[in-house]
């Protein structure tokens, strides 16, 4: 989620909440100053009819029934008179005309004439019907806050662009950093002071990035160099020893172990330096690869190589898979797949291989039990113990998937089976 829209989503809760405060108290103030108001009139006009009334006494029995006002008195007993306050509420009254009930305001209350009667009188008064007052304050606030989110949509839109527009530039341009490559200028003038740190801090950064690659892969390539010239000599000088007539056959088994030995850290060196070559990304040349013929030819291989195993390999399904990939790193992806299924496999065992136009699925049999899918793409974490198994083949096949967009996904129905689809 953009920053922009996070803070916008941030902002839409509070004000909807405080939209529908403010609408629900400005109703009740409009409704009580109605209510206020129409009161006032009441009494007003009471007044003036207890005024007439004690002037005239022909006119208590003068009732006035009309739409807009009404009023009518009757006389009431003196006990009736002392339990009686001046009482407003709402009612309806009937309208023939109108055909419908409307909404009235009525004053209930009592009076004493000189004669020392008493009469109750009441008087009612037409009013706003509430409701459509109600709908009337909902549609609006309903139209208020959607204009007034549509501005602040239209405003925060505006101000984020513009005011995070050096941001934008610094991940535009950590977009193309690539530790080891040349730094282009980082070019992003600002005025605000926390942007211009920002930009020194990245710059600075990637110049220790780019060192600190290039030292570490001096480093790899050195301390390969420097154990591959030892190891050769070792090896060489235990094929020498091995080649003595005087050796018992007890030592030529321990010269047989040292070098199995010395030949699987060999292999380990070899798979160390290359993990770190691709984590460090020095496979930079790419171009078209057909996975479906490097699979053909690397299976042939194989078979050859574990012939003494008699492996059945069935390739049930052959469409044809190409992708854009460094044409080195797809062997090893695809050589490090098919030989693990060589190598952890039983004699007389069977590989099955399946190839579609963006999927290599690879499934074999095995004496060993389902593998622990959490430790499975880890360095050194062997789950098995087979003496020419280094523990980092899977590890290669998940670091050169994840330059590319590769999913490895592991299955296990009685047999081992995994599945490379390519994104």
């Amino acid at each position: 989620m953009k920053l922009a829209h996070y803070t916008i989503r941030n902002l839409s809760l509070p004000l909807l909440l405080i939209m529908t405060i403010w609408a629900c108290v400005f109703y009740f103030l409009v409704l009580h100053e109605v209510n206020d108001e129409t009161n006032d009139t009441l009494q007003n006009y009471k007044e003036m009819i207890i005024k007439h009334a004690l002037s005239d006494s022909a006119f208590l029995k003068n009732n006035e029934n009309n739409i807009m006002n009404s009023y009518y008195m009757h006389e009431i007993s003196k006990e009736e008179a002392n339990l009686m306050k001046d009482e407003f509420y709402d009612a309806t009254k009937y309208i023939e005309i109108e055909r419908e009930h409307e909404p009235i305001r009525v004053l209930r209350t009592c009076f004493m004439t000189s004669d020392g009667k008493y009469y109750e009188l009441k008087i009612e008064i037409s009013t706003l019907e509430k409701e459509d007052l109600l709908e009337t304050v909902l549609w609006s606030i309903i139209a208020l806050y959607l204009l007034l989110l549509c501005c602040i949509l239209v405003v925060t839109h505006y101000v984020f662009h513009k005011s995070f527009r050096p941001l934008y530039t610094i991940l535009d341009w950590l977009k193309y950093y690539i530790p080891g490559k040349k730094i282009e200028p980082l070019k992003n003038e600002t005025t605000v002071d926390e942007f211009s740190a920002l930009n020194k801090a990245f710059e600075e950064a990637a110049q220790r990035g780019n060192v600190l690659y290039e030292q570490q892969k001096q480093f790899v390539e050195n301390a390969s160099h420097e154990l591959q010239t030892p190891l050769a000599v070792s090896m060489n000088k235990l094929e020498l020893l091995s080649e003595n007539p005087d050796c018992t056959e007890e030592q030529l088994r321990e010269i047989s172990d040292i070098y199995q030995t010395l030949q699987g850290v060999v292999r380990m060196n070899k798979s160390l330096l290359l993990i770190s070559r691709i984590d460090n990304n020095q496979y930079l040349e790419t171009q078209n690869v057909s996975i479906t013929e490097l699979g053909k030819t690397l299976l042939t291989e194989y078979e050859e190589i574990y012939e003494a195993k008699h492996i059945r390999t069935f390739l049930i399904k052959e469409e044809e898979l190409v992708r854009n990939m460094n044409e080195s790193l797809a062997k090893t992806l695809v050589k490090n797949i098919l030989r693990n299924a060589f190598i952890h496999n039983m004699p007389e065992g069977e590989i099955y291989i399946e190839i579609t136009s963006n999927t290599l699925s690879i499934e074999n049999t095995s004496d060993s039990p389902e593998l622990n899918q959490d430790k499975l793409f880890s360095r050194f974490a062997k789950q098995s113990n087979r003496p020419d198994s280094t523990g980092l083949g899977l590890a290669i096949v998940k670091s050169i998937a994840k330059i590319y967009q590769i999913e490895v996904d592991y299955f296990y129905n009685g047999k081992h089976r995994f599945v490379l689809t390519f994104l």
